[in-house]
């Protein structure tokens, strides 16, 4: 019977963890060193990416993101500008820390123009009236009468 329990018991962990698409070593050091257990929580997505030592992108769940670099002797944790080997327990600290940083920052919203919220809203907003064609690039401004007078002038001053 005790068995069984357990045997559910790990059947349920494995269906309610994401099936993140990376090695063994990764998911470990996420989980055990960087003390992110369940990733579920914490992390959106792991990407592989093409580089030179060989690396993961581990993108969190408020936007942020950390790559974990294979190294020769350890898995180094590059965040900004910062590296942290995880070997040294005195850096795998500080990276911890750093990551718990990470993932207090709020996402930035996302920025709606003033014409996207009138839409949204139904509401005018107040300010100035943009001339035609000020937001689209493909509208033709058609110079002023001003000043197509005196460029006929000096045409005709020059004959």
């Amino acid at each position: 019977m005790k068995n069984l329990k357990n045997e559910i018991l790990k059947e349920l962990i494995r269906l309610t963890e994401r099936d993140y698409q990376a090695p063994p070593e990764i998911l470990d050091a996420l989980k055990e060193k960087l003390k992110m257990n369940p990733l579920i929580r914490y992390v959106d997505s792991l990407k592989a990416v093409n580089s030179l030592p060989p690396s993961y992108e581990v993108r969190l769940l408020n936007g942020q993101s950390f790559s974990i670099y294979y190294e020769d002797f350890s898995l180094m944790v590059k965040i900004g500008s910062k590296e942290y080997y995880l070997m040294d327990i005195s850096e795998r600290n500080e990276a911890i820390e750093h990551i718990n940083k990470l993932l207090t920052i709020k996402p930035v919203p996302s920025f709606t123009s003033p014409e996207e919220e009138t839409e949204e809203t139904g509401e005018t907003t107040g300010g100035t009236t943009p001339s035609p064609g000020a937001g689209d690039p493909n509208v033709a401004m058609e110079p002023d009468d001003e000043e197509e007078e005196p460029e006929e002038e000096e045409a005709e001053e020059e004959v």
